[in-house]
C-alpha cells in the first residue's frame, strides 16, 4: 500500500531548508557519504533528486514516522494555510554528516532521518477539500511529521490520483481568485464553478485567507463577495436550463440528486454580438460539448436581431436553447 505522509514547513528555518533543497534539485556531489545503494537510486531519477530530513524528535517519534516510509510513498509539504508541493519518495537513509552538509544545525540538532524525492512539482492543494477526503476535522492542520492513517486504496496510484484530482481544484480556486482580483467575473465565474459544490462559501472564504494571503482584510473580503456572486449566477442560470445542455439537452444526475452541467464561456460577445453582462457570456453545456468549445470543433453565434443563440459543429449550424442571452 502506498502511504502519504504531511510535513508542515512553517517556521523560518524549515522555509530556509526548502527553498535549498525541494524548490531546487541537490547536487548528487552534496550527498556523497550516503551508501552505494542510495546513491545509486540517486542517479537514476532523471535530472536529479531533492532532499528532505526531519530530527528525532520528543521521544524519537519523527524516528517512527519516518521508518514507515519506503519508496513510492508520497510527501505532501504544508505551509501558508496549504499544501503547495508533493513529491515521491526515491529513498530513506540516516546520514547526519549528509543532513548538516545540506542544511547546517539548528540548536546542536541536524535534519538526520533524510529522505530523497523524485516528482516533486507544485499543486496547491486547499486543505480543506484534503481534510474532507482524509475525514479529518476540516479546520485541522499538520502540527508535525505524520503519516496519514486513512487507507487511501491499495490499487497502483491511487495515492497520486488524489494528489491529483486535489491538485485540480487548487488551481480552479486560484483561477477564480486571480480572476476575480483583475475584475474578470466571466472568468471567476467559469473557473469556480469547476470546483463542483463541494466547496462552501464558508470553506471559500477560508481558502482564499491561504491563497490571497498577502491581500489585506479589505480585499480578502472584496474576493469572496465576488466569487459569491459569481456561484450565484451560475446556480441561477443552471437552474434555469433544469441543468441541461443549451446546445443538446443532455444531463445526467449525480450522486446527489442534482443534474450535471457545467458553466462555459465565450469572450468574443461580450465585445461583439452580445451585451456587456456577465450572464451573456456564460453556456450551460454538458461535457463533452464544453470541451469542444474550448478545444475546437464548436463556435458559439448569436443573432442579437431574432435573440437566437446557434452552435457551429464542424461547418453545421444548429440552434441552442437561449433563455438568457441578449434577453
Amino acid at each position: 500500500m502506498t502511504n502519504l505522509f504531511l510535513v508542515p514547513t512553517v517556521n523560518p528555518r524549515a522555509r530556509e531548508n526548502f527553498e535549498r533543497t525541494i524548490r531546487q534539485r541537490v547536487p548528487l556531489a552534496d550527498l556523497s557519504g550516503l551508501t552505494p545503494a542510495s546513491l545509486a537510486a540517486a542517479r537514476s531519477v532523471r535530472g536529479g533528486v531533492w532532499a528532505w530530513g526531519t530530527k528525532p524528535g520528543r521521544n524519537d517519534i519523527n524516528v517512527r514516522t519516518w521508518s514507515a516510509m519506503a519508496r513510492g510513498d508520497w510527501v505532501l509539504f504544508y505551509f501558508d494555510g496549504m499544501f503547495p508541493f508533493c513529491g515521491r519518495v526515491v529513498v530513506r537513509e540516516h546520514s547526519p554528516a549528509v543532513a548538516k552538509r545540506l542544511w547546517g544545525e539548528d540548536g546542536g540538532q541536524t535534519w538526520e532521518y533524510l529522505y530523497l524525492l523524485d516528482a516533486v512539482r507544485q499543486v496547491d492543494i486547499p486543505r480543506q477539500p484534503l481534510n474532507e477526503r482524509l475525514d479529518y476535522e476540516l479546520d485541522s492542520y499538520p502540527r508535525g511529521f505524520a503519516r496519514v492513517n486513512r487507507n487511501l486504496g491499495d490499487a497502483p496510484g491511487s495515492v497520486e490520483q488524489l494528489l491529483e484530482e486535489l491538485s485540480g481544484e487548487g488551481h480552479q480556486l486560484r483561477l477564480a481568485i486571480e480572476a476575480a482580483k483583475a475584475g474578470n467575473e466571466m472568468e471567476a465565474a467559469t473557473a469556480l464553478d469547476r470546483l463542483g459544490s463541494e466547496l462552501s462559501m464558508e470553506q471559500l472564504r477560508r481558502e482564499i485567507d491561504a491563497f490571497a494571503s498577502s491581500e489585506p482584510p479589505k480585499s480578502r473580503k472584496r474576493l469572496v463577495e465576488s466569487l459569491e456572486r459569481n456561484r450565484k449566477l451560475v446556480a441561477k442560470l443552471k437552474k434555469l436550463y433544469e441543468g441541461k445542455c443549451q446546445c443538446c439537452g443532455f444531463t445526467f444526475m449525480q450522486n446527489n440528486g442534482h443534474p450535471y452541467c457545467e458553466a462555459a464561456h465565450l469572450k468574443p460577445m461580450a465585445r461583439r454580438e452580445a451585451n456587456i453582462d456577465v450572464k451573456d457570456n456564460i453556456f450551460i453545456l454538458c461535457p463533452n460539448h464544453h470541451k469542444r468549445l474550448d478545444y475546437g470543433g464548436m463556435s458559439i453565434e448569436f443573432d442579437a436581431v431574432k435573440k437566437k443563440l446557434y452552435a457551429v459543429i464542424d461547418g453545421r449550424r444548429k440552434q441552442m436553447e437561449n433563455r438568457h442571452i441578449g434577453i
